[in-house]
C-alpha cells in the first residue's frame, strides 16, 4: 500500500498570543488515513475512527491496523509523523511559548518523521530507550521484542538508555536494545526504507481553533 504526505506550509499562522492560550488540545491533526486507523481519547474510552481532519490532543493514542496507514501534522511547527500498518503510539505535547514539547510514546510498529528545526524538543520513547531529535528526517522501527532501529536521512538523532548513548547522523543506522548500550554505524542502502516519500501530492486542510476566551482562528495547511 502506498501512502503520501509531503512538506507542509502554513497559509494562516496563529498569533503568538493565541498560541500561548491554547491548552493540550489540538496539538496535532490527522492529515491522511487509509484503512483502519483508530484513536483512543483516554484510557477508559472506546476507540473511534480517525480520518482526515481528526484533531489530536495530548495523551491520545493512535493505532493503525493491517494494511493501514496514517499521517499527522503538529499544529505549532508543521512537524510531520507518518505511521505504517500495525503501529501504535501515544501523542503527548506540552505547549510552551516557543511551541509544543513533543513526546511520542511508541509501543510497536514503524514511523517516518520530518521534524522542523527548532528549539522545541521532539523525542520518541520506546521500551529500549529514547530517541531525541532536532530538525531531521528519519525512520523509526520497533520490533516485537522492543528493539529500536533508527535510519537517519537528514540531521541527527541521539539515542540513549541507562547504559549509554549514541549519535545517529545522516546516512547512519542506530540500534538500541534493552539491557545493551546503543550503537550507530553506516547504513546499508538496501535496508533503508523508502515508503515515507511515496506518492507525494499537493492539497490543503483547514481547521478551526478556539482559545479559552472563545476567540476563533482558522488554520490552513498546504501540503
Amino acid at each position: 500500500m502506498k501512502f503520501y504526505c509531503s512538506s507542509l506550509a502554513f497559509v494562516a499562522l496563529l498569533s503568538p498570543a493565541f498560541a500561548q492560550t491554547q491548552s493540550a488540545k489540538d496539538i496535532a491533526v490527522v492529515l491522511k488515513s487509509a484503512g483502519q486507523v483508530r484513536v483512543s481519547r483516554s484510557q477508559n474510552s472506546a476507540a473511534e475512527n480517525a480520518a482526515r481532519g481528526t484533531r489530536l490532543n495530548s495523551g491520545n493514542v493512535l493505532r493503525t491496523g493491517e494494511d493501514a496507514a496514517a499521517a499527522l501534522i503538529f499544529t505549532d511547527d508543521k512537524s510531520i509523523l507518518k505511521m505504517r500498518e500495525n503501529s501504535k503510539v501515544s501523542i503527548a505535547g506540552q505547549r510552551e511559548e516557543d511551541g509544543i514539547i513533543k513526546t511520542i510514546k511508541m509501543e510497536f510498529g514503524q514511523l517516518w518523521a520530518k521534524v522542523t528545526r527548532s528549539e522545541t524538543p521532539f523525542k520518541i520513547e520506546t521500551p529500549s530507550g529514547v530517541a531525541a531529535v532536532k530538525g531531521t528526517q528519519f525512520y523509526c522501527i520497533l520490533d516485537g521484542k522492543g528493539n529500536l532501529i533508527i535510519f537517519c536521512l537528514e540531521g541527527a538523532v541521539e539515542i540513549f538508555n541507562k547504559l549509554g548513548k549514541a549519535l545517529v547522523s545522516a546516512g547512519q543506522t542506530g540500534i538500541m536494545e534493552e539491557n545493551k548500550p546503543p550503537t550507530s554505524g553506516p547504513s546499508d542502502p538496501n535496508e533503508v526504507p523508502t515508503w515515507g516519500d511515496e506518492d507525494n501530492k499537493s492539497g490543503n486542510i483547514e481547521i478551526e481553533l478556539q482559545d479559552k476566551n472563545g476567540q476563533k482562528k482558522k488554520l490552513i495547511l498546504e501540503y
